[in-house]
């Protein structure tokens, strides 16, 4: 659509709209995709980016549990963990891996799980170094099936070439936890 089209649709100026259209292009939820001839001048298009259906769309979160509860009746509970875990460690390969110490790539990390939503903080226990969330990123899902904390489990073992292992608290606020050694 146009911003004019835009505009009028939602009983807005087309300045404010403009104002709107900017700020989503910054954040890859709409793109440029086109002129259409106008009266004195062409009209930009704007559509919608992939980014930006999968951010506003509502379908995805009851559809993703009801395919955990549907796995979770079809599969035993070793055959829902690692398939969980093993689609964490597939959507680890879209990152490239950091470098550095391992302090360094737990560091790299919780900006990783930043970007996901978490606001996570790096601790040294028992030898360890745990990755601790004041909430998680995939609560809605957490709270129905526990093992979706396995994503996140598989996602950092592949990501950071070390063993992982989930201590996440699974209360009515859920908050993220792993435990990450060499």
């Amino acid at each position: 659509m146009t911003v004019e089209e835009l505009a009028a649709g939602l009983k807005l100026t087309a300045n404010a709209v403009r104002n709107q259209i900017r700020k989503l292009q910054e954040a890859n939820f709409v793109v440029l995709s086109g002129n259409r001839p106008g009266a004195s001048k062409p009209s930009n298009l704007y559509s919608i980016t992939l980014e930006g259906q999968v951010q506003f769309s509502t379908l995805y979160l009851p559809v993703l549990t009801e395919f955990l509860e549907v796995a979770e009746q079809q599969c035993s509970r070793k055959q829902l963990v690692d398939f969980i875990t093993d689609t964490g460690k597939s959507l680890a390969t879209r990152y490239a891996k950091p470098a550095g110490t391992l302090k360094d790539q737990v560091n790299a990390a919780a900006r990783l799980l930043k970007g996901f939503g978490g606001i996570v903080d790096v601790q040294a226990r028992n030898g360890a170094l745990v990755l601790r969330a004041s909430g998680c990123p995939l609560a809605a899902l957490t709270a129905e099936n526990s093992a979706a904390c396995r994503v996140i489990e598989g996602l950092l073992a592949e990501y950071l070439s070390a063993s992982v292992e989930t201590c996440c608290d699974l209360t009515a606020a859920p908050r993220c936890c792993f435990e990450v050694r060499r």
